[in-house]
C-alpha cells in the first residue's frame, strides 16, 4: 500500500463576480503522506480554508484532482462522497459547529450514530475520558466553556476512528490557554493514534508543531 493518502494534482479554484472571474486557488499540487500532520499556513485571503475544504471535499475544484486513498474523490457524486467523509475523514472547525440541542455526549456519539454503530455511546464517553471532559457528557454546548466545545469537537472528530482530520483554525476562537490545550491534545492525539492531520492555521505554535508546513501566497504554494 502506498504511504500517499492524499494526491492533489494541479487544482484550481475560482469564482465569479459579475463579469470578473476572482482565482483563489492557482494550480496546485501536493501529496499528504498517511500519519503526517500538515499545517496550511499563509495570511489571511491566501486560500488557505479554501485548499482545505477542496482537499477534504466539502467544495469542489474547478479543474485537477484529488486522489485519496485509491479513490478520486473529484470523481463521486455527493451521495458517494458523503458516506467517504463520514467513514474516513474528521473535522474540526473554529466555530465549533455542535448542535446545540443535543447534550456533549449525543454530539461526540453522532458521527458514530449515521454508521448505525452499536458501540456509540461507549467509545463517545472513552473519548470524553481521553479529553479530561469524563463529568461532561450530560453538559449542553452552551454550558461548555470554549475550549472544552472545542474538545467536544475533536472526539466528534474522532469517533469514527478517520484515516485523517481536517481542522479550520482549531484555536481561532480561543483564549492562549485554551489554545495552548488544543494544541496538545491535537498533537498527542496524532502520536498516539497516528491519525493524518491537515490544519489550517495562523497560529505559529501549531504551526511549530507539524511536521511540515505548506505556505500559500495569494492562491498559490509559496516555494523554499
Amino acid at each position: 500500500m502506498s504511504n500517499i493518502l492524499i494526491q492533489a494534482e494541479n487544482l484550481s479554484k475560482y469564482y465569479h463576480l459579475g463579469d470578473q472571474k476572482i482565482m483563489v486557488l492557482k494550480d496546485i499540487s501536493l501529496s499528504i503522506n498517511r500519519g503526517e500532520f500538515v499545517v496550511i499556513a499563509g495570511n489571511s485571503g491566501s486560500g488557505k480554508t479554501t485548499l482545505l475544504s477542496v482537499l477534504s471535499g466539502l467544495d469542489r475544484p474547478s479543474s485537477g484532482k484529488i486522489i485519496m486513498g485509491d479513490k478520486d474523490i473529484t470523481e463521486l457524486t455527493e451521495d458517494q462522497l458523503a458516506p467517504v467523509r463520514n467513514t474516513m475523514m474528521g473535522f474540526v472547525f473554529q466555530a465549533f459547529h455542535l448542535i446545540p440541542s443535543l447534550n456533549a455526549i449525543e454530539n461526540i456519539m453522532f458521527p458514530a450514530e449515521l454508521r448505525k454503530d452499536p458501540k456509540a455511546r461507549e467509545k463517545a464517553q472513552s473519548l470524553l475520558d481521553q479529553v479530561g471532559l469524563h463529568d461532561r457528557g450530560k453538559n449542553f454546548p452552551e454550558q461548555l466553556s470554549g475550549g472544552e466545545q472545542q474538545r467536544v469537537a475533536i472526539c466528534r472528530a474522532l469517533i469514527n476512528d478517520p484515516e485523517i482530520v481536517f481542522a479550520d483554525e482549531p484555536t481561532g476562537n480561543l483564549d492562549s490557554e485554551n489554545s495552548a490545550g488544543v494544541i496538545q491534545l491535537l498533537v498527542d492525539l496524532h502520536k498516539e493514534r497516528n491519525v493524518t492531520l491537515v490544519i489550517a492555521t495562523h497560529s505559529q505554535a501549531l504551526a511549530g508543531r507539524a511536521d511540515r508546513i505548506v505556505r500559500l501566497y495569494d492562491g498559490s504554494i509559496e516555494e523554499g
